[in-house]
């Protein structure tokens, strides 16, 4: 592990800071150009806001806070594109090669919605669905592939004058793996964050029961039913699937990663879904890109979620 660290202390200092430094000067560069469109927008604004109040009327801001927005965007964004592009092919690509160089990375693409609805995980009907930097490829002879995603279902609402409001909520966003072992299973078998029991203890295993995701199964780890509840239709083969030894790695997994993992065996893959409230590979427009704490920060994450697949 002391090696791994050093190695990539290495990869950093020879190749990654000339990189990071050069991207660092684009980086500063819109956030100067941000605060000089700033500064040129409140001329104007003050004005048409004197006249909004001066006839009672928004119209006048409002039209001029549109137009100032949408000029710094059209003279920012070229820029931006220009570093958040530059900054997953130069650093990102770097070091996910750096971890496995016979990993396949590709930055605007993302797991498929299909085969996000084919996890099974999460039942409700989506209505929007993106994602980016998908990653391909083998860990030993399992054929992997892991992408972040956000899934949302929209809601509408009216209120008294007729208005109408489209509302967006989440239904997962965090990074979705999707691992084929060429082994078929021949049911489906979900491991679930278990919320009822953690809200209501004992009492919470009656709320278990009712899922569409088939029957409950009982395992003989209490720590890991702490954690998770597992459903199946045959909870002969979920018992075999879920071994000790595997119940032990996915609860240290979580423990490792921090966060609220949840898995399902559907054909012949595994698919583990893990929450993220942030976007994990996205380059930083404020702080600091060059110091190696940063970067560490983007090696750790994939390194980590690249361990669950070794597991």
């Amino acid at each position: 592990m002391v090696d791994q660290v050093e190695n990539f202390r290495e990869l950093y200092n020879t190749t990654l800071i000339p990189k990071l430094t050069e991207l660092d000067k684009t980086r500063k560069s819109i956030l100067d150009l941000i605060k000089k469109h700033v500064l040129i927008s409140l001329v104007p604004l003050c004005i048409f806001g004197y006249i909004s109040i001066l006839f009672e009327n928004p119209i006048p801001i409002g039209i001029m806070a549109v137009a100032c927005i949408g000029y710094a965007f059209y003279k920012i964004n070229p820029l931006w594109s220009s570093y958040y592009s530059a900054f997953k092919q130069q650093v990102i690509k770097q070091i996910i090669h750096f971890i496995d160089d016979t990993l396949t990375y590709s930055p605007s693409d993302c797991i498929s919605r299909g085969r996000f609805e084919e996890c099974g995980i999460f039942r409700t009907h989506i209505d929007r669905y993106r994602g980016d930097d998908l990653v391909t490829g083998k860990r030993g002879s399992t054929d992997m592939k892991f992408s972040e995603v956000h899934a949302e279902y929209k809601t509408t609402t009216t209120d008294s004058k007729g208005r109408t409001q489209t509302h967006w909520h989440t239904i997962f966003k965090g990074l979705l793996f999707s691992a084929d072992f060429n082994k078929h299973f021949n049911v489906s078998t979900y491991v679930l964050t278990d919320r009822a029991e953690k809200l209501f203890g004992s009492f919470g295993t009656k709320f278990q029961k009712f899922s569409g995701h088939g029957d409950l199964v009982k395992l003989e780890d209490p720590e890991f039913e702490k954690s998770f509840v597992v459903y199946s239709s045959d909870q002969t083969e979920a018992r075999y699937i879920l071994s000790t030894s595997l119940m032990k790695r996915i609860l240290d997994y979580k423990i490792k990663s921090k966060k609220n993992i949840q898995l399902s065996f559907v054909s012949s893959r595994l698919f583990v879904a893990v929450p993220y409230g942030k976007d994990l590979f996205e380059p930083k427009l404020f702080g600091e890109i060059t110091d190696f704490e940063s970067v560490e920060e983007y090696y750790n994450d994939l390194k980590l979620v690249l361990e669950l697949i070794e597991d």
